[in-house]
C-alpha cells in the first residue's frame, strides 16, 4: 500500500530540497525532482477497459449535491514559484506540480482509496502496439481543446516530441524520446529531424515507431515533457523576442485549469478551464498558490485555515498537530515517495580514486557502506519516519504487477553483509585489504577520506559529524568534511573530483527499476553525479532488461544487476523517503500519485463545513 492515513506517528525532523533535475546533490537531505503520469504497457490493443480507470471521469464528482459542497470552491496551497512554464523544458518538482494541472497529456494518474496509483486516459482514448512491439498508435479524444478554443490535435503531440529532441534546445528530458527511431541521432546532433519516426496519421491519430522495443516507453510517453504544445504560439513569441518560456500570458492551456494571474516570486492564481473536455467533473473554481518560504509560516497558515494542503518538511509539527488529527480538523497522509538518498563514491578514472586514492576499490567502498548503521541514521535524522535502504530501488516501483523491492529483497541484508556490519574488526580488515589492492600503504588509521558539502544547516552538520564518528568507530579512518560557501563552488569541487564520497538524492521519473539502476550504466548521462561506477557485466544486465518484454525476465535481470552493484558498493543507499501530507478535513477527493505532481487536485472539492 502506497498511501495511508495515520492517527499517530513519531516526531520527526526532515529537510527537503528541490533542485534542478530529478537527481540532486545534497548533504544529508532528500531531494525533490519530477516524474511521469505512468500507464500500463501492453503488446496488444489497449482500450479504455484495460486501464485501471476508463478515463479521468473515474474520479468523477458530478454525483455531488449542492448540500455537500461549500459555497466557495477555492483551494489554497503553498508553492515555490516557477522559472519555466514550458512543458518540454520542465525539470523541477514545482514545475511538474503546477503544469500538470493546467496542461494535459495522454494519461492522468489518480489514487484510489488505498493510495494505489490508477492510470486514466486523458488526452488519449486508446492506443495500440504493433506485433513487433515497435510501433505505437495513439488515438486522441476529439473533444479536447486548448483554452483559446482550438482543438488539441495529433500535430500538437508530434510537434512536442520533435521539439523535445531538438539538439539546439538541449532539454533535460530529451532522453525520454530517444528510443524513437531516429530520435537518439537527432538528439545527439548527428541526425535529421526528418528521420525521427513520430508521424501524424490524421487530426486525432499519430504514431511513434521505436528503434528497438522499450518496455517503459508508454510510461515515458505520459510524462509532462511529452505533453502536447502549440508550436504556432511558440514560434510567434520567439520571432518577436517575447519570453514564451515564463510569460503565462503567451500560453494557452488544455488541462483542468488555466493560469489567470501571477505575481513573480509571490503568487499564482489558477482558475477552472471552461474549455476542458471534462469540465463537469472539475468542481474547484480557483486555486490560489502563494510563495511561503518559512515552514513556521506555512504551519501558521495551515492552523488558521489559510492553507488547505501542506507537504510537511519540518516534522516537529507531527506531534504538535496530533490533536488536530484526532479531533478531525486535519487529515494526515503518509505517502511512499519514489526517492532514494545514498552516498556517491568517486570512481571516475580521472579522479584516481578520489583524494584518498581508494574509491576505485570495491572492498574499500563496501567496508565504508557497511560501516553506516541505517537504522540508527533513520532514528537520529528521520526520527523513524523514513525507510532504511538496503537496496537501491525504492518501495513502490513495479515491473508489470510486481513490486520490485518485494521481489528482489534487500541485498545489504544478506547474511554475509550483516555479519560484516556487526564486526568492526572484520570491516577494518576488509578496508585494509582493499588498501593493499589499491596500492595505498599503511593502515586504516593512516587514511583520511573527504566528503564535500555546501549547506551548513544544523541537520546537515549533524549528519556529516555522524558519518565521521561512524567511520572512526567502525574503520578507524578520519573523515574530512569540506564545506563550500555556495553551490557553484561545491559543483566545481565535485566536477574536479575533490571528494571521496558525498550525499546524493534521486527522485524517480517513471515507474520502472531502470530509472534508478540505469543511472549506474557506464558513461550514462548522469555519470558525473553517480560517481562513475563502471562494470561491463552490469551494463549488459541492464541492457538485457531494457530490451526484454517479459516481466519475469526483467525482474530477474534487474535483481541481478542491483545485487552486483551493491556487492561492489558502486553506491551506498541510506534511506527511502516517505512523504508527509496534511490536509484540512473539508478538502475531499485529492490524489497523491507516486509520480508526477505531489498533489493531483484537479477533481478535488471543498465540502461544506
Amino acid at each position: 500500500m502506497k498511501l495511508k492515513r495515520v492517527s499517530r506517528i513519531l516526531l520527526a525532523t526532515v529537510l527537503s530540497l528541490a533542485l534542478a533535475g530529478c537527481g540532486s546533490q545534497t548533504t544529508g537531505t532528500t531531494t525533490a525532482g519530477a516524474a511521469d503520469n505512468s500507464s500500463q504497457a501492453s503488446s496488444q490493443t489497449v482500450t479504455e477497459a484495460s486501464l485501471e480507470q476508463e478515463t479521468a471521469e473515474g474520479a468523477a464528482t458530478t454525483s455531488l449535491t449542492a448540500d455537500e459542497l461549500a459555497d466557495e470552491q477555492v483551494l489554497n496551497l503553498a508553492f515555490t514559484d516557477l522559472s519555466i512554464l514550458d512543458v518540454n523544458d520542465a525539470r523541477n518538482a514545482n514545475e511538474f506540480q503546477v503544469l500538470s494541472q493546467v496542461q494535459e497529456g495522454l494519461f492522468r494518474v489518480f489514487t484510489d482509496a488505498d493510495g494505489v496509483d490508477q492510470t486514466a486516459y486523458a488526452g488519449a482514448t486508446s492506443y495500440e502496439v504493433s506485433d513487433d512491439n515497435l510501433t505505437y498508435t495513439f488515438h486522441l479524444r476529439e473533444d479536447a481543446k486548448w483554452s483559446d478554443g482550438q482543438p488539441v490535435t495529433a500535430q500538437n503531440y508530434v510537434d512536442s516530441w520533435l521539439r523535445l529532441l531538438d539538439p539546439d534546445k538541449a532539454f533535460s528530458y530529451g532522453f525520454l524520446a530517444t528510443t524513437i527511431a531516429g530520435g537518439e541521432a537527432y538528439y545527439n546532433g548527428e541526425g535529421s529531424v526528418d528521420d525521427v519516426q513520430v508521424k501524424v496519421v490524421d487530426d486525432y491519430t499519430f504514431t511513434a515507431t521505436l528503434a528497438a522495443p522499450d518496455p517503459s516507453f508508454i510510461k515515458k510517453a505520459g510524462m509532462l515533457p511529452m505533453y502536447p504544445i502549440r508550436k504556432d504560439l511558440i514560434d510567434a513569441a520567439e520571432a518577436s523576442g517575447q519570453n514564451w518560456g515564463n510569460d503565462y500570458t503567451l500560453h494557452v492551456f488544455n488541462g483542468p485549469f488555466v493560469i489567470s494571474d501571477r505575481v513573480l516570486e509571490n503568487s499564482m492564481t489558477l482558475t477552472k478551464n471552461d474549455q476542458y473536455w471534462d469540465k463537469d467533473n472539475v468542481i474547484l473554481t480557483q486555486v490560489n498558490l502563494r510563495v511561503v518560504d518559512e515552514t513556521s509560516t506555512q504551519a501558521q497558515l495551515m492552523e488558521s485555515q489559510q492553507l488547505d494542503i501542506l507537504k510537511l518538511t519540518d516534522l516537529d509539527y507531527v506531534d504538535q498537530w496530533q490533536s488536530l488529527v484526532d479531533d478531525g480538523t486535519f487529515d494526515h497522509i503518509v505517502s511512499t515517495a519514489p526517492s532514494v538518498t545514498y552516498l556517491s563514491f568517486d570512481q571516475h578514472d580521472a579522479a584516481n580514486g578520489g583524494p584518498s586514492g581508494l574509491m576505485q576499490n570495491a572492498k574499500v567502498r563496501k567496508a565504508i557502506s557497511l560501516a553506516f548503521d541505517r537504522e540508527e541514521y533513520n532514528l537520529m535524522f528521520q526520527n523513524g519516519l523514513a525507510t532504511p535502504a538496503y537496496g537501491l530501488v525504492p518501495n513502490g516501483i513495479t515491473v508489470g504487477s510486481t513490486e520490485f523491492r518485494s521481489y528482489a529483497g534487500d541485498p545489504l541484508l544478506s547474511e554475509e553483509d550483516q555479519q560484516l556490519a556487526a564486526d568492526p574488526a572484520a570491516l577494518k580488515a576488509l578496508f585494509e585489504e582493499g588498501m593493499q589492492e589499491a596500492g595505498v600503504s599503511g593502515t586504516a588509521a593512516d587514511v583520511t577520506l573527504t566528503t564535500i558539502v555546501y549547506d551548513q544547516t544544523t541537520l546537515s552538520t549533524n549528519i556529516n559529524e555522524w558519518y565521521k564518528q561512524q567511520l572512526a568507530d567502525k574503520l578507524g579512518v578520519t573523515l574530512d568534511i569540506e564545506v563550500y560557501p555556495d553551490v557553484s563552488t561545491w559543483k566545481e569541487a565535485r566536477d574536479s573530483y575533490q571528494y571521496d564520497f558525498y550525499t546524493m538524492g534521486w527522485f524517480g521519473d517513471y515507474d520502472d527499476p531502470s530509472n534508478f539502476l540505469g543511472l549506474f550504466v557506464t558513461d550514462n548521462g548522469y555519470a558525473k553525479f553517480m560517481g562513475g561506477y563502471s562494470n561491463s557485466q552490469y551494463d549488459e544486465l541492464i541492457a538485457q532488461a531494457n530490451a526484454s518484454l517479459d516481466d519475469q525476465e526483467r525482474l530477474d535481470l534487474f535483481k541481478q544487476a542491483e545485487t552486483l552493484l551493491l556487492d561492489e558498493a558502486g553506491v551506498s543507499p541510506l534511506y527511502f523517503e516517505n512523504a508527509q501530507f496534511y490536509t484540512q478535513s473539508y478538502v475531499k477527493n485529492v490524489s497523491y500519485p507516486l509520480f508526477g505532481a505531489d498533489i493531483e487536485f484537479s477533481r478535488a472539492y471543498i465540502a461544506k463545513h
